[in-house]
């Protein structure tokens, strides 16, 4: 069992260390108090606000909670399946599953945006960090 770790590790060292990079800076973030790094950069919500909301409410068996923060919460575990299982199944498939989940993810996303703006989807381009900095500088300058 220990060589087959060591062989995983081995082959996908670099994703490994680029999901720990990852996860280092998510962290850093997060104790800088930023929880959507786009959010904090643009002032708008991405394609998967709500998501982490989402997921915890799914460890809740929170259901309809779950799709109230985030309608398509059921496609990340989907896109994992498909990244790890792509060498198993056609090319054509695994390219046509991938464009299926970011097509129903730019729906969902500009739908939100245009018809659900409420506490889980954020259009303030004028809260992003260029216009903060620009407003604390005006205020000692």
């Amino acid at each position: 069992m220990v060589r087959v770790i060591k062989e995983f590790v081995k082959q996908h060292k670099e994703g490994i260390a680029a999901l720990i990079a990852i996860g280092l800076l998510y962290g850093g973030m997060f104790l800088l108090g930023i929880t959507c790094p786009i959010k904090f950069l643009t002032g708008i919500s991405c394609a998967g606000c709500g998501m982490t909301r989402a997921w915890i409410r799914v460890l809740h068996l929170d259901f309809q909670g779950a799709f109230h923060y985030h309608p398509l919460f059921f496609l990340p575990p989907v896109f994992i399946l498909l990244f790890l299982l792509k060498e198993k199944i056609k090319k054509s498939v695994y390219k046509g599953s991938l464009l299926t989940i970011i097509v129903v993810f730019a729906i969902v996303y500009v739908t939100r945006m245009i018809w659900f703006r409420n506490e889980i989807i954020e259009f303030s381009p004028s809260d992003n960090i260029i216009f903060r900095i620009v407003r604390w500088v005006s205020m000692y300058t």
